[in-house]
């Protein structure tokens, strides 16, 4: 079993255990979650399939390698920008900035989390089964204006930075409130800056990060329905809940840290959410001994 096995084995297995074997959710604040309205789910199935029938149809278009050229023939912002922003789309930098925002409330924890446990066998199964080349394996290095180490071997398709990315962007999109749009279009656009930072790196298609972020976003939808089907009744005050989201963002950091430091952009965000995991653990643990 692989290191990314192990880790979906021991969240499933630690949080199941709050798990509601009810058909019917039952929650404090029936309203805390936008995921209810049906609105929300037919534009997140919408703008999921969107993305992803335009990044298979992309895949067999000539399309797909003459945007990438077009792209890295001139530089738009500094290589240690890009780097730095996508850091911020790794799989285990995603989830350790959601857990931070969201330790405390029940209800999107438990949605945050499924959507990381559905995520990486997809992901994993998705690059394995294709198992495209990537851009530096068919172009010319002279070509492509590459920043940092981009991967070298197959498994291109799809972008599991967009992924995370687009992950995000539909949690982000449920979880806030609809009379503020514009918050909803910063965080969007956002994310749509760090899965085009897969592009200007050399690591991935266009194809690549379009069926990507639209993968990340059914992979939410898909949760939504787990949620709804069985609740997860999670006590962000109780320790036993402390100690499962503690141990997981230790194994998130450490998987953060494996790959090697590619220049100070990337060290830069790594150091950022590290800070940041400090100071949360340091803030929330008297209060998980209340």
């Amino acid at each position: 079993m692989t290191i990314h096995g192990i880790v979906i084995k021991m969240c499933f297995d630690y949080f199941h255990g709050f798990s509601n074997a009810n058909m019917t959710v039952v929650r404090e604040r029936p309203d805390s979650l936008a995921v209810y309205s049906p609105l929300v789910t037919q534009t997140a199935w919408l703008t999921a399939l969107m993305c992803i029938a335009c990044g298979v149809g992309l895949h067999h278009s000539s399309l797909n390698q003459e945007w990438l050229i077009q792209g890295h023939q001139q530089s738009w912002l500094p290589g240690q920008f890009w780097l730095f922003v996508t850091q911020w789309g790794d799989a285990g930098q995603c989830l350790l900035l959601l857990l931070l925002l969201f330790a405390h409330d029940s209800g999107k924890l438990a949605l945050v989390l499924k959507t990381w446990l559905l995520g990486i066998p997809v992901s994993l199964v998705l690059k394995q089964t294709l198992n495209f080349p990537r851009p530096l394996n068919v172009l010319e290095t002279q070509v492509l204006h590459v920043i940092g180490q981009p991967p070298l071997s197959g498994h291109s398709m799809p972008s599991g930075h967009a992924m995370a990315a687009g992950s995000v962007a539909a949690l982000m999109f449920i979880f806030m409130r609809s009379d503020r749009a514009w918050r909803q279009g910063v965080v969007v656009l956002l994310c749509l800056l760090v899965a085009l930072s897969r592009l200007s790196v050399g690591a991935h298609w266009p194809a690549d990060v379009v069926t990507g972020f639209g993968l990340g976003g059914l992979l939410v939808i898909l949760a939504c329905h787990w949620e709804r089907v069985q609740a997860w009744r999670l006590d962000p005050d109780s320790l036993r809940t402390r100690l499962g989201l503690l141990a997981l963002q230790a194994i998130a950091l450490f998987l953060v840290w494996i790959p090697p430091v590619e220049g100070v952009g990337m060290a830069l965000a790594r150091w950022a959410i590290s800070a940041g995991v400090l100071v949360a653990v340091l803030t929330s643990w008297p209060r998980s001994r209340a």
